[in-house]
């Protein structure tokens, strides 16, 4: 939001996180995998988030956590459990997952 001079409040500013990759990067290699790091990067504020990185290490919390489900249910089709997180708190391990819970729809 602006004030009359055009002055973009600093309060209203998403600011951008900074966290270093915990790890080598290892890049998305399925299409689950690829949505999934889309997905995380959006609600993180990054531009990179490799597969082994864990969800709460780069940031993540339980409010972002609500947001990436609602985005999953939308790209995938399927009602994935906020816990599913806890258990899988990686890309590549929530994509493995997902993958089960379409394979299972079908």
């Amino acid at each position: 939001m602006g004030n009359e001079q055009g002055i973009q409040d600093s309060s209203t500013i998403v600011r951008r996180r900074e966290f270093p990759l915990l790890g080598p990067y290892v890049a998305p290699r399925t299409p689950t995998e690829r949505k999934l790091a889309e997905i995380w990067c959006h609600a993180l504020g990054m531009d990179q988030v490799g597969i082994t990185d864990n969800f709460e290490e780069l940031g993540g919390d339980s409010l972002l956590a609500v947001g990436i489900f609602a985005d999953l249910e939308e790209a995938f089709a399927i009602a994935v459990p906020i816990a599913a997180l806890a258990r899988s708190p990686t890309i590549e391990l929530l994509a493995k997952r997902i993958d089960e819970l379409v394979a299972r729809r079908t």
